[in-house]
């Protein structure tokens, strides 16, 4: 049995300045003057919180809460959820999936040749079909732990419902990572054999889907040399029987076209939403051909930036 070798995944760690939320959690129940439960306290995404004390009234069994000023910003920090991040990277193809239909080839091939079908990845309700998507992206966690209460009252007669409270933000800076699998990113299948097919093709068309793919990557980078080839049987690596899938597989150009975008993007994603925003500063890319995953993570002066070997080859035609 061949061992794979190579460049198996693409790590990279990100770091973020901003100011204020963009991520709001929304209102939640805490304990208000008096000592009774109040629900006007909207509090932030903060990894780790819970809004009870542990304590439990032993006649009734309701849970304590805690107080609005009862936070620690070290223990429990600000974050962005990688789902809000994920929405804001591919925010111009947010909504097409909605409108994918199983029955037009040429509208799933313009879903597969584009940036949600070969790095978000889809689900399509109506039929199933689907691209698990390379990508993965940690929450954005922040580090300085600027917070604060601030309250706020409504314009109008004066009473219990007219003053409301928030935990608000000042300068924040966030640090997350992320890593793009090569196997993921490499190979597109077109079979339901192991319930993975991105999409429904007729015989004679799967051709025309990769020259579609490769045109678009092409136009990605007109420097390289992508290529997408189809094939009817691609075999995974170190298969007992050799059972294979009809599908694409992308070459080395074409990888590092994806690649690259996919880092440039993040480089580039800025969010202004809830009268705050936030950007990326920087990005540190890690080529990791080991078997130690997020390496980056660990020790930052091991890692490879520059890709000095080949992505690995994890399928092969039989």
């Amino acid at each position: 049995m061949e061992k794979v070798t190579g460049i198996k995944s693409v790590d990279f760690k990100i770091t973020a300045l901003g100011h204020g939320v963009v991520n709001w959690n929304g209102p939640t129940s805490l304990t208000g003057d008096g000592g009774k439960t109040v629900d006007n306290h909207t509090l932030p995404k903060l990894r780790g919180y819970t809004n009870l004390t542990g304590k439990v009234k032993e006649e009734t069994g309701y849970k304590y809460r805690k107080e609005a000023t009862d936070i620690d910003f070290k223990k429990t920090p600000l974050y962005i959820s990688q789902n809000c991040i994920r929405h804001h990277l591919f925010r111009n193809q947010a909504f097409d999936v909605h409108y994918a239909n199983k029955n037009k080839i040429d509208n799933l091939t313009n879903m597969l040749a584009s940036v949600t079908g070969l790095i978000r990845g889809y689900v399509v309700p109506s039929s199933q079909n689907k691209r698990t998507s390379p990508l993965l992206i940690e929450d954005f966690v922040d580090q300085l732990g600027n917070g604060n209460f601030e309250q706020f009252g409504q314009a109008g007669e004066r009473d219990n419902s007219s003053f409301f409270s928030k935990t608000t933000f000042g300068d924040t800076k966030y640090i997350s990572y992320g890593s793009i699998n090569i196997e993921q990113l490499q190979f597109i299948s077109l079979d339901k054999k192991f319930d993975r097919e991105a999409m429904l093709i007729k015989v004679g068309q799967g051709e025309s889907v990769a020259q579609a793919i490769q045109d678009f990557i092409q136009f990605l980078n007109p420097n390289l040399k992508p290529v997408a080839t189809f094939h009817e049987n691609y075999v995974r690596n170190g298969t007992i029987f050799e059972e294979g899938e009809v599908g694409i597989l992308l070459n080395q150009d074409a990888i590092q076209a994806l690649v690259d975008y996919t880092i440039e993007l993040i480089s580039e994603l800025s969010i202004r939403q809830a009268k705050s925003y936030m950007y990326v500063d920087d990005v540190l890319v890690d080529y990791n051909g080991s078997n130690k995953m997020m390496r980056i993570k660990r020790d930052e002066n091991s890692v490879e930036v520059i890709s000095e070997a080949e992505f690995a080859t994890y399928f092969y035609q039989k």
